[in-house]
């Protein structure tokens, strides 16, 4: 819902968590608790198996899970809470290798937004002290539609 003159409603903020090692996954949703904020909900673990992307760098199966923030603000806080993000995954690194990947994103009554550093021609850039991106799913009136340019993992409704 637009409020009109630069005003929008506050966003809902969730962060998506790829992981190996379930001992990894209890660490760094402590870590993403004690850093960005309360979690008021935790999806279910699900197999991430929509790319191999990631494997070479963390190894396999791997899995994803999304952690929901219990606080809701503008949807400019995204910028301060992919900072801390990028600063948990260096943290949970080992040997120049991640461990987990943090990608945060947000909700509202008309898209999902995932903010990633991969630059791909669907994502908007958003300032900061690098190039972050984000990309969206719009909504219908009983379900989402995804993009066709949008990560696999979306298209098959595991959110």
């Amino acid at each position: 819902m637009y409020l009109g003159k630069g005003k929008f409603p506050p966003v809902k903020f969730f962060v998506s968590v790829i992981y190996h090692d379930p001992n990894d996954l209890q660490a760094v949703t402590a870590a993403v608790r004690e850093s960005v904020g309360e979690i008021d909900s935790q999806s279910e673990s699900f197999p991430f198996d929509f790319t191999d992307y990631y494997e070479r760098e963390m190894g396999g199966p791997l899995f994803r899970v999304f952690l929901s923030l219990s606080t809701t603000s503008p949807a400019d806080g995204i910028i301060s809470i992919k900072k801390a993000c990028l600063e948990l995954e260096a943290r949970f690194s080992e040997e120049n290798r991640r461990k987990v990947n943090l990608d945060p994103g947000y909700i509202d009554m008309y898209k999902l937004v995932l903010v990633s550093e991969k630059y791909m021609g669907h994502k908007i850039y958003l300032p900061g002290q690098w190039d972050m991106c984000g990309h969206g799913i719009a909504s219908g009136k009983k379900e989402g539609n995804a993009f066709q340019v949008d990560f696999s993992g979306f298209q098959v409704g595991k959110l």
